[in-house]
């Protein structure tokens, strides 16, 4: 019996010795086309899932790319469940470049059936099983024409400007003054509920809204708990819960779907039907839920979870990056100074209407976006593979192979940097710096000194092309596409700095000082500071 004990005690130590003899022979070996190794464990069969379980796959994952990050690729293991952790971003791209397609595949149909709730007839045919040729036809044509149609070119100038005024609106109806200050003690609270009625307004119309008293709480509530979900793992090993919002939100919008998308003509989509309607919301909305409609197995149930999937991509896209973007230009006085009186240019005041068109291609907003999404926004790609992958001439992924990558993994990682484009380094990759993606003009260079010499000049992402590529690979950002993203984004911070000054109250996340320390996590939300105060008044004219 004591026996037994010894080596019930000694067997997880011994298997750990082992797998790490492994792991790191495998590493080391000079053999071509090497399949990854297993990190290190303490019981075979089981292999990480506890450590998964118990930590959640968020500040895991990151646990292991700070002990084994120099070792990747790696195989990470839960039970029968693998994935292939990459840091490299060519071994990235042949990921991306192997599983590109334009409706969503095996990894996303996991996500829509747990995160978004899409019942198994919509999964089905998503996959292919059952789905006739017009029905495969139809899905493209709702995931990749109707985007493209709506939601790039006039278009989405059109649904831009009714965000635009629907925000516009809503900040001026909170009642703040010219002279006196009003102070807005958690900021990130306000900002998310404000901008999410406006993007659900500019989407849905406003009629849900009114119908779903506690959409918005519901929703965030939701997004919370969603934010450590990752597509392809295992609901056990998830720390979170999300059924019940979720399904209070699906509920919403079956009975918005019943009242203002039924019957076999609901869509108004002609050329002289307006490009928004308040019950029935945008035409790109219309359009959609009327392709769908028509499919079989599409069920009211089906199409209010791929309504739930536009609200939730939508939100993800423009909250989070807008919100940071104008905290980090609040942080640097010269920022301020600098980008309000060039956004105003875009402001015609008789109106009120805004240039967003215009607005997206002034080279230091670009930049200052891109900054903001590589510093504060981390993505989880994951990817399984139809056929055998080659990495390199060192390592080869097998069919069947869930590749995981991380967008704020590379968006930190120096050597990546400077090996793609050396002057990006220029200030540490920890602090927020738009002059990575500008590139000096001579009447720049003549008019700035040498510390401000990459503040302005042309817009580029020459050489960080592979590196960004992960950070637009997201399947909630894919959904409506990168252009309508910007363009929700400048025009937030048009409306806020045009017709608002603001200011932050914190001493600590002024310009000099870094923010607060955030949880390290390789995925979801990098910390959003409660109680950041900001104190705000209207701007005289």
């Amino acid at each position: 019996m004591l026996l037994f004990l010894s080596c019930l005690i000694l067997f997880p130590f011994l298997t750990y010795y082992i797998s790490t003899l492994l792991f790191y022979r495998q590493v080391n070996s000079k053999a071509s086309r090497k399949t990854p190794p297993t990190i290190p464990y303490l019981f075979a069969g089981i292999f990480h899932a506890f450590s998964l379980a118990y930590e959640g796959p968020q500040k895991y994952f990151a646990t292991l790319l700070k002990e084994y990050g120099t070792s990747a690729p790696f195989v990470v293991r839960a039970g029968l469940q693998t994935f292939v952790v990459l840091r490299d971003p060519g071994h990235i791209e042949k990921v991306m470049q192997a599983s590109k397609q334009g409706v969503p595949d095996a990894i996303d149909l996991h996500k829509y059936g747990e995160v978004f709730g899409s019942p198994r007839s919509v999964l089905d045919l998503y996959a292919g099983r059952g789905a006739s040729t017009s029905t495969k036809q139809a899905l493209r044509h709702a995931h990749v024409d109707l985007p493209r149609k709506y939601l790039t070119g006039t278009a989405l100038a059109n649904m831009t400007d009714v965000y635009a005024t629907s925000l516009s609106r809503s900040l001026n109806d909170k009642m703040f003054q010219f002279k006196f200050w009003t102070q807005i003690e958690d900021f990130w609270s306000f900002f998310q509920q404000v901008i999410t009625r406006c993007t659900i307004e500019a989407f849905f119309g406003s009629a849900i809204l009114k119908e779903h008293r506690k959409l918005l709480k519901d929703y965030w509530a939701y997004d919370e708990a969603v934010a450590g979900f990752m597509p392809g793992m295992s609901r056990l090993l998830m720390t979170a819960t999300y059924e019940a919002p979720r399904d209070r939100m699906l509920e919403g919008l079956e009975k918005w779907l019943k009242n203002h998308h039924s019957g076999s003509e609901f869509a108004r989509i002609s050329e002289e039907d307006p490009a928004w309607d308040e019950d029935k919301g945008s035409k790109f909305l219309q359009e959609r839920d009327d392709v769908l409609a028509k499919l079989e197995g599409f069920n009211v149930r089906a199409r209010a979870a791929e309504m739930l999937s536009i609200m939730h991509s939508l939100n993800t896209s423009v909250v989070p990056p807008s919100f940071w973007s104008l905290i980090e230009i609040l942080r640097d006085d010269s920022l301020t100074k600098r980008l309000t009186p060039e956004i105003a240019k875009f402001h015609a005041s008789n109106s009120g209407e805004y240039d967003v068109t215009g607005l997206t291609r002034l080279p230091f907003l670009q930049a200052i976006q891109k900054e903001t999404q590589r510093l504060h926004v981390a993505n989880c790609l994951v990817r399984t593979l139809d056929s055998d992958c080659e990495l390199d001439v060192n390592w080869q992924l097998p069919k069947g192979a869930s590749a995981v990558a991380f967008s704020h993994d590379l968006a930190m990682n120096t050597p990546v940097w400077t090996s793609a484009v050396p002057q990006s380094v220029q200030q540490a990759l920890t602090q927020f710096w738009p002059g990575r993606f500008l590139v000096p003009d001579r009447t720049a260079l003549a008019r700035q000194s040498q510390q401000r010499r990459h503040e302005s000049g042309r817009f580029t992402m020459q050489g960080l092309e592979q590196i960004f590529a992960l950070f637009e690979s997201d399947q909630d950002a894919a959904l409506l596409g990168e252009e309508l993203a910007h363009a929700f984004r400048a025009a937030t911070l048009a409306v806020f700095l045009t017709e608002f000054e603001l200011q932050l109250c914190e001493v600590e996340v002024v310009q000099g000082e870094e923010l607060p320390p955030v949880p390290q996590l390789a995925f979801g939300r990098l910390g959003f500071h409660e109680k950041m105060a900001v104190r705000i008044r209207k701007r005289a004219v």
